[in-house]
């Protein structure tokens, strides 16, 4: 008994490398011989744990709606030209009109100083106008004459004198202070120079296209941007 049992035991000794597949013979499919010939090292990709395979970040094309609207809602530009007169801004209106640009024009009707007015403004009444006389004649004051205020026709102004530059009003109302008078006062007095100030608004390329084209200005006439 106790010699089949040693038999046995070294026949399961020999037999143990074959079995394990540590002694394979040729193609004999044991499992490292299989798993040498299917693994490919340069194949093999690690997955996430979700089991999907990872996707490719994908990079995103120009929405072409976003771009041609950016273009469209871009600012307009806009460009003044001060001191045109009247034949001038009909003949740029006309060309705008026979190129049919998209630009739009305003005009304004542009004024300047032409004297300055020494005064005493805001008389209500005549019998006031006439009171104040006579505090200027009281006073010294012998040029004078009142009339409607140009600013409020309502009212009345007893005017001392009309300068054509500031500089002489300015040394008339110094002498009316140093007789005593307070009340007197400089304004302006503007008159219609007969030019105009126009502002033409819409997209740069139209806008060149314009003026490129349009006749040479002349010395009174300047090209300015919009304020």
């Amino acid at each position: 008994m106790r010699l089949a049992f040693f038999l046995l035991l070294l026949v399961n000794v020999a037999l143990y490398p074959f079995v394990s597949g540590l002694i394979a013979g040729k193609g004999d499919g044991s499992e490292p011989l299989r798993i040498t010939s299917q693994m490919k090292p340069d194949s093999i990709r690690i997955l996430p744990s979700g089991g999907e395979a990872p996707i490719a970040e994908a990079v995103a094309a120009p929405d072409v709606e976003t771009v041609v609207a950016a273009d469209a809602d871009a600012p307009a530009v806009c460009r003044a030209l001060d001191g045109l007169s009247r034949e001038q801004v009909d003949a740029l209106t006309a060309r705008i009109g026979a190129q049919q640009l998209a630009l739009q024009l305003s005009e304004v009707e542009q004024t300047e100083t032409t004297a300055w007015w020494v005064h005493i403004p805001d008389m209500q009444t005549r019998q006031l106008a006439e009171r104040k006389q006579a505090e200027l004649r009281a006073l010294g004051v012998r040029e004078m004459i009142v009339m409607a205020d140009p600013v409020d026709p309502q009212k009345l102004a007893v005017s001392l004198g009309l300068f054509k530059t500031e500089a002489a009003a300015t040394e008339l109302l110094a002498t009316l202070n140093g007789q005593g008078v307070r009340s007197a006062r400089i304004a302006p007095r503007e008159g219609r120079a007969g030019r105009y100030r126009v502002e033409v608004r819409g997209a740069g390329p139209e806008l060149a296209a314009l003026f490129d084209s349009f006749p040479a200005l002349d010395e009174t006439t300047q090209r300015t941007d919009c304020q």
